[in-house]
């Protein structure tokens, strides 16, 4: 059993360039929440607290805790940077995206003339930017291996009519396998041959919401809250493999190839929330989240090029392989307890346990007629994301400090656990987050600042026998105005 878990991680990084599968499934079910600088500045530790714009992302009873119209508006600047680990070689890679990290309004409605012990209702819409794709990741180092191994191996038994066009078949049109016995391929590779790769690998893109809300608040004492949120994604994915020989015996000296993933699509959410006082200095949360129900769009292309004694194969023009298709992706439902103490007009701390299955994730054919539905309607993904993926809680903890009731420090601590079984898991570390940030707050209007340390550890494959291992760190900085009117 150990060793079937340990080969689908294996192939899970090269797999996707056929189908759908646990790596979609992990990367949409998978947000750490971002929004506006208070919010980041305390981890997102909001569930009990409310009043702050981005607070619909976790609960939206916390709305219900607005008196007053506001508007806040904020930047997000990322700085990831990569340590990357191959055969005994360190290399680094870096990206820094700058990006709306969210602007929303709340309008808040006096309802206490009419004595039924409801005080303010509010409706509000809000933007957020949820997670981040950008990244870029750059290794190289000698290894025995070749990916031509992969693609001469998934060649065997079949003629080149049958070949996947976007590997084994633009290996044997660039002349880099060739056919060896009872149905087998080689590559054009002699059993000493060491090869130098160097893969680069960019990716693009996020998960945005949009969140609409409705929020009331009763007797100060119960609050509740639900939205109604839109997310779209947005990802794209490039990676360039180069090899070469290290002492080149026969023609192959090198090739590169390269493959391009495009996502597109949206999906809905409900929220729904409390948040009661059982007495003045404490609160209670909790909040459910439906899944988010994606319906998605892929396009991907590939393309090769050897490089052999002086003559250079290519792929003729207008001949590179490109492919779509459409098809439903389930996140898993969250449920999320918070609990939080506040200290008169000296500040406040909170405590959010978020639990979700990963195994509720799941993938499904879509409805439009012009794609013909997966066959068993992905039911060999799903089962695979039964074994390989687990539950988790998640757990975030902010506190704020105010002095003079005009200045504040913050601070946050944020741990996502990592999705994999303990199986299959095969080197993925959990996310730890840990962050701080300061506001001033003026007559009717607050200025914030957050700045957020994140880091990851996790292995990427570009095949079984290719380990390349990653340290990531995410340095974010969040600049808001919140306005009150």
């Amino acid at each position: 059993m150990l060793k079937f878990f340990l080969t689908s991680i294996f192939f899970i990084s090269f797999s996707y360039i056929y189908s759908q599968n646990v790596v979609d499934l992990v990367r949409y079910s998978n947000v750490q929440l971002q929004g506006s600088a208070r919010f980041e500045s305390m981890a997102g530790s909001f569930g009990a607290l409310g009043a702050d714009i981005s607070t619909s992302l976790i609960n939206p009873a916390g709305y219900g805790r607005f008196s007053s119209n506001q508007f806040n508006m904020g930047l997000n600047f990322n700085h990831i940077g990569n340590s990357n680990f191959f055969e005994g070689t360190k290399t680094e890679s870096s990206k820094s995206p700058v990006r709306p990290s969210n602007i929303g309004i709340v309008i808040v409605n006096d309802v206490s003339a009419k004595n039924k012990g409801f005080l303010y209702n509010q409706i509000g819409f809000s933007y957020n930017r949820v997670d981040n794709f950008t990244n870029n990741l750059n290794y190289k180092g000698k290894l025995y291996n070749s990916l031509l191994d992969v693609f001469a191996s998934d060649g065997y038994g079949l003629s080149p009519e049958q070949f996947s066009p976007f590997s084994t078949a633009l290996a044997w049109e660039t002349y880099a396998i060739d056919p060896g016995m009872n149905g087998s391929y080689l590559p054009r590779l002699t059993a000493n041959d060491t090869m130098e790769h160097n893969r680069s690998i960019d990716t693009k893109g996020g998960v945005s919401e949009y969140t609409f809300s409705f929020s009331t608040n009763y007797i100060n004492k119960l609050y509740l809250g639900i939205n109604w949120g839109i997310r779209t994604i947005r990802y794209t994915e490039q990676f360039i493999h180069r090899e070469k020989l290290e002492n080149a015996s026969l023609s192959l000296d090198s090739f590169n190839y390269e493959y391009n993933l495009s996502t597109k699509g949206s999906g809905n959410n409900l929220k729904i929330g409390m948040i009661y006082l059982p007495f003045d200095a404490m609160r209670l949360g909790l909040s459910v989240h439906t899944p988010t129900f994606y319906n998605l769009a892929d396009e991907w292309s590939a393309d090769m090029t050897t490089y052999q004694n002086d003559t250079i194969y290519a792929l003729p023009a207008g001949t590179k392989p490109t492919a779509n298709y459409k098809y439903r992706l389930r996140t898993p439902t969250k449920l999320i307890g918070s609990m939080g103490f506040v200290f008169g007009t000296h500040g406040c701390i909170n405590v959010d346990l978020e639990y979700l299955n990963y195994q509720w994730a799941n993938l499904k054919s879509t409805k439009d007629v012009n794609f013909a539905p997966e066959e068993n309607d992905y039911k060999y993904q799903n089962e695979e994301a039964d074994q390989l993926l687990r539950s988790v809680i998640n757990i975030r903890v902010g506190g704020e400090i105010v002095f003079q009731s005009q200045y504040f420090i913050r601070g946050g601590y944020a741990f996502y656990p990592q999705p994999y079984s303990k199986e299959s898991s095969n080197g993925t570390s959990g996310s730890t987050i840990y962050s701080v940030g300061a506001g001033i707050k003026f007559k009717r209007s607050t200025f914030d600042i957050a700045y957020k340390y994140q880091t990851k550890n996790y292995n990427y494959y570009a095949f079984a026998e290719s380990r390349a291992q990653i340290s990531s760190i995410t340095q974010g900085l969040v600049i808001c105005y919140n306005l009150t009117f």
